[in-house]
């Protein structure tokens, strides 16, 4: 599938060191760990400066030296384990063995001068061998967590001007399109802004007139939407997702799919893959959130939630029945991992004011990937991923597939049942509902043949994994993005689903050591998040 407009490589002029801190601080805020940073450039082309600039900027006060003679520093920021390293002085890259590196370039960031010197472990082909184009995974739905490879090519001398220039891998590549909003000026644009001119003139080009926008609410992505009110009263929905870091086409992939299996997605009337806009079906506004008494428009008759969680159930059926796409994603265990590993990258900093210590990152490792084979023991299909009751659509007063349509369906992938069952029916946003997940685990029984102790345990796993991803989730909003607004509204009710997943009967001893393994940052980063919201 098309994945959008990517820049492989970008230049950026620094004329002065003050843009040099500018262009640190901003990788500073796009760095994940696993991330392999290599910097080329003659001797004073200012590689060692930029990276005092990097290590400030993630939260470090003390001196920064060369490692031109100890081949290696290292460093435990505010945000991550960082490992500074100069080959130059190398004789062959099998002295790269001697340094302990492995740990930092699973669990850290490695910042590699003379990275040609270090051979194939510090390669622009990353950890499969280019298998990946250097990155960890093919691709992720949250491109900053999939760790790839950056390579800086400085060009300059003494204390005049400079230029960066930035080659990256795939998700890297998603990445720069962060830079403008990060203060950063390339050479080529590397994303669109968001503007009503900008969305009139998609949907003029499409021969509309005489219509109106209103702006909806979004999401925690960079996605944004309005509805189109057309000149006969009818509206449309319009999906502004720009590229680099958004894309279209994997919704309308996605759709298309949903759709000849039988299930409700939104039609696309007008489609713009360049510039990331999409204009299909407006479902209204009654979801499988309103129906559970959420805040909502209320008009019409009752709602009976039981029986739309059972039509959901149905949904879910029909996705494992059928056949997944060709081009459909599988969902593996580095995927589950790089989404667990959330919780060690952002919410542990964020509760200690320190990065996550490389032990602990191997410690959670060894808990956390046992849990994969849980979640695998039910059957997969193409997965929506993100399913959860704002996304379930009402579209009449009868429970029924028909009067049920699916949407934020982009991220699916081909995945274990009971990943969708888990946030479906254990969500942050409702309060505990028992009678809805045992309307949707009889379904599963009934429709799949499906052993009752193993659905349960994986379903309570699968949500224990959605609420670990989600903790780390917010609190990077709150870090990264300084949108602390999520993490007030929902931090401590993420904590009330996992540890009601800790303790059901079916998977308490499953989650046992990794439950633990959480619950000592569990205070701290609530008491942190509640000082933001009373500083607010």
């Amino acid at each position: 599938m098309q994945q959008g407009t990517l820049h492989e490589k970008i230049t950026i002029a620094l004329p002065d060191e003050a843009a040099t801190a500018t262009l640190a601080g901003a990788l500073a805020t796009m760095l994940c760990a696993g991330d392999l940073v290599r910097l080329n450039g003659p001797m004073g082309a200012g590689k060692t400066t930029l990276v005092q600039h990097l290590l400030r900027a993630l939260g470090w006060a003390e001196a920064v030296p060369s490692p031109t003679y100890t081949l290696l520093q290292t460093y435990r920021t505010a945000r991550w384990q960082v490992a500074h390293l100069d080959c130059y002085r190398l004789n062959s890259p099998a002295e790269l063995a001697a340094l302990g590196l492995e740990d930092y370039r699973q669990y850290g960031v490695v910042l590699a001068e003379w990275p040609e010197r270090g051979g194939a472990a510090l390669s622009a082909q990353g950890p499969n061998g280019g298998l990946n184009g250097g990155d960890l995974l093919p691709y992720h739905i949250n491109s900053i967590e999939n760790p790839g490879v950056l390579t800086l090519d400085l060009q300059g001398e003494g204390k005049g001007p400079r230029t960066a220039t930035l080659t990256g891998s795939p998700s890297w590549q998603r990445r720069f399109g962060m830079l403008s909003a990060l203060g950063v000026q390339a050479d080529v644009p590397l994303t669109r802004g968001k503007s009503e001119e900008q969305r009139r003139a998609f949907l003029d080009g499409l021969g509309l007139t005489n219509y109106s926008l209103q702006g909806q609410s979004g999401d925690w992505s960079g996605r944004s939407y309005a509805r189109v009110t057309l000149a006969d009263g009818r509206t449309q929905m319009l999906m502004d997702s720009p590229p680099p870091i958004e894309t279209v086409a994997e919704y309308c992939a996605v759709a298309d799919y949903y759709r000849s299996i039988g299930l409700t997605t939104a039609r696309i009337y007008g489609r713009d893959d360049t510039a990331g806009y999409l204009l299909t079906d407006d479902f209204g506004d009654r979801t499988l959130w309103h129906a559970m008494g959420a805040k909502g428009p209320q008009d019409g008759p009752p709602l009976e939630q039981s029986a739309w969680f059972r039509v959901a159930a149905q949904a879910l059926v029909r996705q494992v029945r059928s056949a997944p796409p060709a081009w459909g994603r599988q969902y593996n265990r580095t995927d589950w991992w790089i989404e667990g590993v959330r919780f060690t990258n952002w919410y542990m900093p964020f509760a200690t004011d320190e990065a996550t210590a490389l032990a602990d990152y191997a410690r959670w490792q060894a808990l956390l990937m046992p849990l994969y084979e849980v979640l695998n023991t039910t059957p997969r299909g193409l997965m929506q991923w993100d399913c959860q009751s704002p996304n379930s659509m009402l579209l009449g007063p009868e429970p029924s597939l028909e009067n049920y349509a699916l949407i934020d369906i982009q991220d699916a992938r081909i995945a274990p049942v009971a990943q969708d069952v888990g946030l479906l029916v254990r969500n942050i946003r409702t309060a505990r509902h028992d009678a809805d997940e045992e309307a949707v685990i009889k379904v599963l029984l009934e429709e799949l043949g499906l052993e009752e102790a193993t659905l349960r345990r994986a379903v309570a796993v699968g949500a224990w994994h959605h609420m670990v991803r989600i903790l780390g989730g917010l609190t990077r909003l709150a870090v990264r993005d300084g949108r602390p607004g999520p993490a007030q509204a929902y931090l401590a009710r993420t904590w009330e689903v996992a540890a009601q997943c800790a303790a059901d009967p079916y998977a308490r001893e499953a989650l046992a050591e990794a439950w633990e393994f959480m619950l000592p940052y569990r205070e701290a980063g609530l008491q942190k998040i509640a000082q933001l919201k009373a500083a607010a």
